[in-house]
């Protein structure tokens, strides 16, 4: 068998340029914008046919080896081109392995092998074919991680910004819905930047608030009694009808906390 490998993999390094540019072809044809990036994914796929060949030949732990190293240098240089998706590359999977299988069917028929041997070959070019794609999936999944996750702490910031007004008093607009992991950002972020504003007063506007019901009004409770260990005076803004109405009815009341219907009347309250 190692013979009609060895063998299998000069006849596939041999018709690289053309196993090349079959994959081009269908990847331009499905994509157009990828004739752009021509010269840097022609230098891959070659690069890639070769590795294919080379792994007909390698024992399992150099295979393995050959393939993840490969995964995580390739995966990672085309993760950051932006017009090109994980789906795109993995779509360009099958066209090796129909071109890569056609050269061994060829070869093994001239050849004269038989069912079994023909199955052994092509069970060592799927098994490389299959590592490849995972070894290479690999960086743009973290990639793609590494995005959520930015996304997220942008979105976090967004979700309590803190609105100076002067050098004393802020502005925190709660708009929205208060759920579990926002109460959490409010209470890991709000209490820390109003502490490092060296704030006195800090408002908090209710006015874009979608509901009130218990879990909102002890998260609001609780910041406002952290403020205030803090030497941070809460005040409330924009309490609608609706919200009073939901106090009620909880009962529960603001109680020393300054609150006002609107946010002109407690900027005017801060002021007087």
């Amino acid at each position: 068998m190692e013979k009609y490998l060895q063998h299998m993999r000069t006849k596939i390094a041999a018709e690289a340029d053309q196993i090349v540019q079959a994959v081009s072809e269908s990847q331009n044809k499905r994509y157009p914008f990828m004739r752009k990036l021509d010269d840097v994914l022609g230098r891959e796929r070659e690069r890639m046919v070769h590795m294919f060949a080379d792994t007909l030949i390698m024992d399992e732990s150099d295979r393995i080896e050959t393939l993840k190293s490969w995964g995580e240098e390739a995966g990672t240089e085309l993760s950051h081109f932006e017009m090109i998706s994980l789906d795109m590359m993995l779509r360009e999977m099958p066209k090796y392995r129909n071109t890569l299988g056609a050269v061994i069917k060829h070869e093994a028929i001239e050849l004269g092998l038989d069912a079994r041997e023909m199955y052994d070959v092509i069970s060592v070019l799927d098994q490389s074919l299959n590592d490849a794609i995972y070894f290479f999936s690999v960086p743009f999944v973290q990639q793609e991680k590494d995005r959520l996750n930015l996304t997220q702490n942008l979105v976090s910031e967004l979700s309590v910004p803190l609105v100076s007004i002067n050098d004393q008093t802020a502005i925190l607009p709660l708009v929205g819905a208060v759920d579990h992991d926002r109460a959490v950002i409010l209470q890991e972020r709000v209490l820390p930047n109003a502490s490092e504003l060296q704030l006195k007063n800090l408002i908090i506007d209710l006015s874009g608030l979608q509901t009130t019901d218990t879990f909102v009004a002890h998260q609001l409770f609780n910041l406002f009694d952290a403020l205030s260990l803090l030497g941070i005076q809460p005040i409330v803004s924009g309490i609608s009808p609706a919200i009073a109405q939901t106090l009620v009815q909880l009962g529960l009341t603001f109680g020393r906390i300054k609150s006002f219907a609107t946010l002109k009347q407690a900027l005017a309250y801060i002021e007087a």
